[in-house]
């Protein structure tokens, strides 16, 4: 990863906001350089409580709007299989260098450059157990509008919505 100068924001069509969107990953990539262990750890004890289980295996978590990557990394080593994706592409690239640092070459954990309010997105990426999405949906403009990622809790499995006024977790994810 690069420790010069950073990239703007790249807008999407999708995200009507894309203009105006302050470029959160240039202050991710400061953050960066304290990620350690305690961080990792702190991260993921706090999605062990708030799914109430002790581990993610056999869960597909999405990070929508991964940021740093930190929860993406704390999901990973709990055991999911994570996809992470955010609007901002020094977030992306944050949570790539996360990735490769920590879980090189793993194919466990997909990290892709997209907006929560690409439609299209959400349904490519199919259905997740957790959903976490955390302080990033009030930041779209759009917080009430379509386009919410899928959890199994609309089908076979009761899901986690995790990180907004709309947020239902733990109770039931198998």
């Amino acid at each position: 990863m690069s420790t010069g100068t950073t990239s703007p924001s790249r807008p999407h069509a999708s995200d009507p906001s894309a203009d105006r969107r302050f470029p959160f990953g240039r202050n991710w990539r400061s953050f960066l350089r304290v990620v350690d262990e305690a961080r990792i750890q702190t991260a993921a004890q706090s999605l062990v409580t708030m799914l109430d289980r002790p581990d993610l295996r056999s869960v597909r978590f999405l990070d929508a709007g991964c940021g740093s990557g930190l929860f993406s990394l704390a999901a990973r080593r709990l055991g999911a299989t994570v996809v992470s994706f955010d609007v901002d592409h020094d977030s992306v690239a944050c949570t790539r260098e996360l990735r490769r640092r920590y879980f090189p070459g793993d194919t466990a954990w997909d990290v892709r450059e997209g907006s929560v309010l690409d439609e299209g997105l959400l349904a490519d990426l199919g259905d997740f157990d957790v959903v976490y999405s955390w302080g990033v949906l009030h930041h779209t403009g759009a917080l009430w509008r379509g386009g919410e990622p899928r959890s199994r809790g609309r089908s076979s499995r009761t899901g986690c919505y995790a990180g907004s006024p709309r947020m239902s977790c733990g109770a039931g994810i198998q």
